[in-house]
């Protein structure tokens, strides 16, 4: 019976309580001490033992059912989930991505929505950089693994990308998720990136905005973004308006998610709020709406209106991209366009499986739709 006396706490080490919790509860499932399928104790028992708040004991648990380690029922308890690979004999599908956010969790419940039914498990891999992708990809065949679903780095994108060789020889089946990798033929599911950001576009010139720039990290080569960027411009082109180039924030080979987000908006001097006010002052004529190519992006946006002493939607209008949950929750909840990413993981598990049942058709790539979301952020410009 698994126990909670099989998890110790080190008294000296510099490493979070909830990831030493993690850590050693990964252990003891790897390690099959505890087994697939039995019961583990509880969050009040792990606080009680180990002298921590339930909080803490409870993001170590998040973690460990991300991973596909356990597994929670209703009414019954947390149980060991995974299954060691030798006993799945290639039923295991790895789910790689780099910097793991919320958009990545609904795919990956998407994923394990049609993977479980058919009887595979997921792997989460989560890595740090490109050449950890890379290296990952290259020895799953030797871990069981059937095949892969993969939300590429962005640096895979790039047509210029060194390493085309190594993605081409992964050596089982793989389907990408949201973005693709330049010069790899392999399925791939996708959000409507292009209409959702027509409908967008059409949305502010309805409303009488003339002047709308388009706000973005330097990443725009990524099938989502030059998507979003040429929508913008040919919406313009048809209302017989001026595009602009982007204005770019943050530095290049970054891409700004929430961490990043949170962390700068907490820093009214941060170089990017700084970038974005700069945009906006030295703008002749200002724009009166700005649509930016994510919803963390749009977050940055409203910071550095606000700190220039500007109000949404009177001063300037504000559009995103994503529908994060924060999007609806802002002082001025924000107009955005809302993609599936649970059905993006789900669609994307579905092109993989078929692949392992023989499928040998040509590939494809799988356009999701979106939806716009109207909100407060934007209104009829004031004419001036």
């Amino acid at each position: 019976m698994n126990k909670a006396s099989d998890i110790q706490f080190s008294d000296n080490s510099f490493i979070s309580l909830h990831a030493q919790l993690h850590d050693q509860l990964r252990q003891l499932i790897l390690s099959g001490r505890w087994e697939s399928g039995s019961r583990i104790p509880s969050e009040s028992e792990l606080a009680a033992h180990l002298g921590v708040s339930r909080s803490t004991v409870r993001l170590a648990l998040q973690r460990a059912e991300i991973e596909g380690l356990i597994e929670r029922t209703a009414g019954r308890g947390t149980f060991v989930a995974y299954v060691p690979a030798h006993q799945l004999k290639n039923h295991l599908i790895a789910f790689v991505t780099y910097g793991f956010e919320t958009d990545h969790l609904y795919m990956l419940k998407g994923a394990e929505s049609e993977l479980k039914a058919s009887g595979y498990q997921v792997i989460l891999s989560n890595v740090q950089n490109q050449q950890e992708e890379l290296d990952i990809l290259q020895r799953l065949r030797k871990e069981y693994v059937a095949g892969v679903l993969l939300w590429p780095h962005a640096n895979a994108s790039r047509p210029e990308q060194e390493n085309l060789s190594k993605y081409r020889e992964v050596p089982i089946p793989m389907v990408l998720m949201d973005r693709l990798i330049y010069g790899v033929d392999c399925d791939c599911v996708t959000s409507d990136n292009y209409g959702g950001a027509s409908a967008l576009m059409r949305h502010l010139i309805e409303l009488g905005h003339e002047r709308i720039v388009f706000l973005s990290h330097h990443e725009l080569h990524l099938l989502t973004v030059s998507a979003r960027y040429r929508a913008y411009c040919d919406a313009l082109s048809a209302a017989g308006l001026d595009s602009c180039d982007p204005w770019q924030i943050s530095r290049p080979g970054n891409e700004i998610g929430a961490s990043e987000t949170f962390r700068l908006l907490m820093n009214a001097s941060s170089p990017v709020l700084q970038q974005i006010r700069e945009y906006l002052v030295d703008a002749n004529p200002r724009p009166t709406a700005i649509f930016a190519v994510n919803d963390y992006v749009a977050v940055l946006a409203t910071r550095a209106i606000k700190l220039l002493g500007l109000r949404l939607p009177d001063a300037i209008s504000l559009a995103g991209f994503d529908d994060i949950e924060l999007a609806a929750h802002l002082e001025v909840p924000l107009t955005t366009v809302a993609q599936d990413m649970f059905t993006i993981g789900k669609r994307a598990a579905r092109r993989l499986l078929n692949r392992l049942e023989g499928y040998s058709g040509p590939t494809e790539c799988e356009i999701i739709p979106t939806e716009l979301r109207i909100r407060s952020s934007t209104a009829v410009p004031v004419r001036v």
